[in-house]
């Protein structure tokens, strides 16, 4: 099978599996340290608030996790490129050991952003309840709320990307790389540094 098939399925299993593993913990996180209750009842009566509320703050925690897939992807294609184009479940786990550090730290980053910016709000505004407001279905405090989390959500992803990306070693895998040409005279390669790995 040809790697760019297999890099493309194992970037599409992570966002599948890690997606839904992030809407969970979103949800637990929005209900337990955010809102302090569980919501899905209000959620079944048709409180619109609550609704747009965790589904803004879903949205934010996918997009600062999701960066983690990326990076354990150029991880992968780095590592097969320089070990001469041979995709090994060495290679694989390794690979798989770096989203899995990635992913807790882009969560854990992502989950910080929102309680700061929520605590922070809340803070600035204190003749107003903004947590009893969207329980009572006060749409106009839902959405300026929302959107103060998901301000600070795109202002602060480019950093987190960034910082994930400064855990890959490009030049540890440069250093073992096997230059295939030595072994193998007939239509071999040279790997090098991919050009397209800033």
């Amino acid at each position: 099978m040809d790697n760019n098939v297999i890099f493309s399925l194992y970037d599409t299993f992570l966002s599948l599996i890690f997606g839904l593993v992030t809407i969970y913990i979103s949800l637990r996180v929005i209900d337990k340290l955010v809102l302090r209750e569980s919501t899905l009842k209000m959620v079944k009566e048709g409180n619109t608030s609550i609704a747009i509320f965790k589904g803004v703050l879903i949205i934010c925690t996918l997009l600062l996790t999701y960066n983690s897939i990326e990076s354990s992807g150029a991880a992968l294609r780095t590592m097969v490129f320089n070990y001469g184009g041979n995709l090994t479940g060495k290679i694989f786990l390794i690979s798989l050991g770096y989203f899995i550090l990635f992913y807790a730290i882009s969560l854990v980053f992502s989950v910080l952003v929102i309680l700061i910016s929520f605590y922070v709000y809340i803070k600035a505004t204190v003749d107003l309840d903004e947590i009893a407001e969207i329980k009572k279905n006060n749409i106009a405090v839902s959405i300026s709320l929302s959107l103060v989390i998901f301000g600070m959500t795109l202002f602060i992803r480019p950093s987190l990307d960034k910082l994930t990306q400064s855990f890959i070693n490009y030049d540890a895998f440069s250093d073992k790389q096997i230059n295939v040409d030595t072994k193998n005279k007939k239509g071999g390669i040279t790997p090098g540094k991919d050009p397209n790995i800033r």
